[in-house]
């Protein structure tokens, strides 16, 4: 996993078709429920779980329902058991389990007992806009099909149920929801199935991943429930924009704490490294290392920037799709926006593997250049130093084996000590991933005799990176790094993710919070998340030096990197130490939902500034 998935996750439109299918997310046990449940405060001390498929699972998305009963059956009992044997200390996984559980209530066509669950897993909920949205549309189609109404009652209801909630709260749930149903194609939704998960299941012999099986029978279930429902939901969640449009949007916190260093101030030079996925190093000021860049297979690479290859005359076409996803994600009517649409509607199955990669690509290649624009914004004595990792964007995941481990380790090394030969202070990494993503990988290829054997080969793998990468950080002491936590909207700790996981004295991780302060839908959380910044819709540069607009907690990290590289460039004999306590002492803890302090903490660049005996702009 890289930051290759923060470009893929940018386009929801397959969220409910294949969103875990393929990452290896905790798993349930197979055995009764002991009588003393066991406590789980790790995702690996889940145990793992396969299913056997009768038939591959691009054939299920045209089969009827009853094709999918039994196993469907097989996964309630053991989700069940699991509630019973686990005392599972991590509220995004029990709120997979009870969201799990819903879909199954509506393959069975228990549609009563759907809002139920939906209301359980809601109750997990810490965030204001999901407490009041996840679940609310299964629950509208449950009502729907149990009172046997039509699209017209559908739509009247949506447009009731979410213009009563509270639109401060739920505006960027409501937009995202309504971009994501209106692009909806189940073609496109084939074609992923066919180009992946039909792949995995020929290597594993019909043997796959519970997630899988959970994946296709939630692709089968919108197959049924969304085409003749898509344009009157649609309709419902436009009424309750319009009726909003006069709305005071949010109030924006950030301008005003923004500080901008003049030229003229009494600072000094200082490099800030963008360890990413390519840097347009022509945009920005550099020092004559200007970087280091590695392969795929951790070889040395000439390419700073991410190369196009044969996708370089698409590039103004693909840049015009990538802006036009970021306009749908926010309701935006726009000519992107409309080309957007237009082209996910034209896509055939046969085509869905080239667009998926032709996007994972434009991601990766904006994505480490976006990110040093919000990283050097305001400061010019700021200097860039790239250090570039050339992720692949292909849909088959590379195979984990030990040589390449070993390899990405040694890498690890390589990238900080040439951040120290250049003099680097501050380092961003808006990147994460954890053992599931290797444990996914392996299950793709089918390695490993069992899922545990699975589990085990992909920990002792994960191991090798995360000790190379802890060690690393560990060695150089004279930089302070700067993660993003994630965009699973899960706990970093329980995944142990990197480097968001770590908890180093020169490292700080950051969680995303959208204009007014309030903590984003997608954003990582966990105790090693420990401070928060602007992630939602920030501007900045794509190589080329056009503007855009992304999300993520990759455009939340740079934030905090750009204070700390302010607060170095103003006092340069700083350490990574009295940096971070200066950005964590001027961070404003938010109140939680019971009115207790919470664990959004706001970065405050004016206060951390004063903190310092500094003045504003200097």
């Amino acid at each position: 996993m890289t930051s290759s998935q923060n470009s893929r996750n940018k386009i929801k439109l397959l969220s409910l078709a294949i969103a875990s299918a393929l990452m290896t997310l905790p798993a349930q046990a197979q055995t009764q429920a002991p009588q003393q449940r066991q406590t789980i405060t790790r995702a690996d001390e889940l145990p793992r779980r396969v299913y056997t498929l009768p038939k591959l699972p691009s054939d299920y998305l045209a089969l009827p329902l009853a094709e999918l009963k039994p196993l469907g059956a097989q996964l309630e009992a053991d989700l069940r058991a699991d509630l019973a044997a686990y005392d599972i200390k991590d509220a995004a996984t029990l709120r997979e389990i009870y969201a799990s559980l819903a879909t199954l209530a509506q393959l069975r066509g228990d549609w009563a007992a759907v809002p139920g669950l939906t209301a359980q897993a809601r109750a997990l909920q810490d965030k204001a806009g999901p407490r009041q949205t996840a679940g609310v549309l299964t629950d509208l189609i449950a009502q729907q099909q149990l009172e046997k109404r039509d699209a017209a009652w559908l739509q009247g209801a949506v447009r009731q149920r979410y213009g009563a909630m509270n639109w401060a709260e739920v505006q960027d749930q409501v937009k995202s929801t309504k971009g994501q149903i209106e692009v909806y194609n189940p073609e496109l939704v084939l074609g992923v199935f066919k180009a992946q998960l039909d792949v995995l299941a020929r290597n594993g012999q019909g043997v796959v991943p519970a997630q899988v099986l959970q994946g296709v029978i939630g692709a089968r279930l919108q197959k049924e429930t969304l085409p003749p429902n898509q344009a009157a939901v649609v309709a419902g969640l436009q009424a309750v924009l319009d009726a909003q449009a006069k709305s005071q949007e949010k109030p924006d916190i950030w301008t005003p704490r923004t500080v901008a260093l003049q030229l003229s101030a009494a600072a000094k030079p200082v490099v800030v490294g963008i360890w990413d996925s390519g840097v347009d190093l022509k945009l920005f000021p550099g020092v004559p290392e200007r970087g280091l860049a590695f392969d795929e297979n951790g070889k040395a690479s000439p390419d700073l920037l991410r190369p196009l290859g044969a996708a370089e005359p698409r590039w103004p076409q693909l840049k015009t799709l990538v802006k036009g996803a970021m306009d749908q994600r926010a309701a935006l009517d726009t000519e992107a926006s409309r080309q957007f649409r237009s082209t996910l509607a034209g896509l055939k199955a046969d085509q869905a593997k080239g667009f998926t990669e032709d996007m994972a690509l434009v991601g990766l290649y904006t994505h480490g250049t976006h990110v040093a624009g919000i990283a050097l914004d305001g400061n010019p004595f700021a200097k860039a130093y790239a250090a570039t990792m050339l992720w692949s964007h292909k849909t088959e995941p590379i195979l984990p084996t030990e040589e390449r481990s070993k390899a990405a380790a040694a890498v690890y090394g390589s990238i900080v000590e040439g951040f120290k030969k250049a003099g680097v202070r501050v380092v961003n990494m808006s990147w994460r991933y954890g053992p599931s993503f290797h444990e996914g990988a392996l299950a793709y290829h089918n390695v490993g005799k069992n899922p545990e054997e699975r589990k085990q080969l992909a920990l002792k793998l994960f191991k090798t990176e995360r000790d190379a990468l802890n060690a690393a950080i560990a060695g150089a002491p004279e930089i302070l790094f700067v993660a993003g936590a994630g965009n699973e909207d899960n706990s970093a700790d329980f995944q142990e993710y990197i480097p968001a996981g770590l908890s180093l004295p020169n490292l700080i991780t950051v969680g995303a919070v959208d204009k007014s302060g309030s903590e984003t839908s997608f954003s990582t959380f966990g105790k090693t998340v420990v401070v928060h910044a602007n992630g939602f819709e920030v501007d900045s540069f794509i190589p080329g030096g056009e503007r855009m607009k992304l999300s993520g907690t990759s455009m939340a990290s740079p934030q905090v990197a750009n204070l700390a590289a302010k607060l170095i460039a103003l006092k340069p004999e700083l350490t990574p130490q009295q940096t971070k306590a200066l950005i964590l002492e001027g961070a404003e803890r938010q109140p939680g939902a019971d009115g207790k302090p919470g664990r959004v903490n706001l970065v405050n660049p004016r206060k951390s500034l004063a903190l310092a005996g500094l003045k504003d702009g200097a």
